[in-house]
C-alpha cells in the first residue's frame, strides 16, 4: 500500500526544512509529491527501490534534487547525462525543480527504462528528457548518439574515484556524489569549481555533492 499524497507532501516539507533549502513553490512541490507516488505505485508491481515508507521515498528520492537544484552546481540551461538513472532520482525531481535544463538518460534495465518513459509522460517531460536503454562501458566511456552534454552526472552506480574517471571524459563537467569517504583528488587538469555538504535528516547520511570540470 502506497503512502497517502498528503503524508508524503507533509515529508517533503520537514525534508526541505531539515536541508536549510528554500521553501518549495506549490507546483513544485506538488510534482516532487507526483513523482514519489508514481514509484510507490510501481513498486508494488518492480522492484524500484526498497524505500517505502513516506519518510523514506522522500529522502532517497527527492534529497539529493533540492540540492542539486543550486545553479552553482549545474548552470543555467545545461544539458544533462544522466547515466545509470536507475529508478529516476536525482534527474527527475531536478529537472521537475529546474525547467530551464535537459537531460539524456542511460539505463541499462529494460523494466526500469519502461518506468521511465511513464514518468516522463505523467510528469510532462516529454520536451526535456529522453531515456536510452543501454549502458556506458567504463573502460571506453562514450555517446554514440546525441549532442554532447555539459554536465555528466550518476550517483550510486560507480565507486566516486571511477565515476569521476568517467564523467570527465563524457563532458567537461561532472557532479560527483560521496560520502564519508569524501571528495577524491581532481585529475591533472581538472578542478572542483563547487561544492555543498550535507547530511540526510533521517538516515543520518553525510552527502557531499561537487561540481568538477576540465
Amino acid at each position: 500500500m502506497r503512502p497517502p499524497d498528503a503524508e508524503l507532501a507533509n515529508r517533503l516539507s520537514e525534508l526541505t526544512r531539515a536541508l536549510g533549502e528554500p521553501p518549495l513553490a506549490a507546483p513544485e512541490a506538488s510534482a516532487l509529491v507526483a513523482f514519489a507516488a508514481l514509484v510507490a505505485s510501481w513498486n508494488h508491481r518492480v522492484d524500484l527501490t526498497g524505500a517505502k515508507t513516506a519518510k523514506d521515498l522522500v529522502e532517497v528520492l527527492l534529497a539529493d534534487a533540492l540540492v542539486m537544484r543550486d545553479r552553482a552546481l549545474v548552470p543555467a540551461g545545461a544539458s544533462v547525462l544522466d547515466v545509470g538513472t536507475g529508478v529516476g532520482a536525482p534527474i527527475i525531481p531536478f529537472l521537475l525543480l529546474r525547467p530551464d535544463v535537459s537531460a539524456l538518460c542511460v539505463e541499462p534495465r529494460r523494466k526500469r527504462v519502461a518506468f521511465l518513459r511513464t514518468a516522463i509522460g505523467q510528469l510532462s517531460l516529454v520536451d526535456r528528457m529522453v531515456v536510452r536503454e543501454g549502458r556506458i562501458e567504463p573502460d571506453a566511456p562514450e555517446l554514440t548518439q546525441g549532442t554532447a552534454p555539459a554536465i555528466a552526472c550518476s550517483r550510486a552506480t560507480f565507486a566516486p574515484a571511477t565515476w569521476l574517471e568517467i564523467g570527465l571524459k563524457l563532458a567537461p563537467g561532472t557532479l560527483l556524489f560521496a560520502a564519508k569517504e569524501g571528495l577524491p583528488a581532481a585529475p591533472q587538469g581538472a578542478a572542483v569549481v563547487a561544492e555543498r555538504k550535507y547530511t540526510l535528516p533521517w538516515s543520518k547520511a553525510p552527502r557531499i555533492l561537487a561540481l568538477y570540470t576540465r
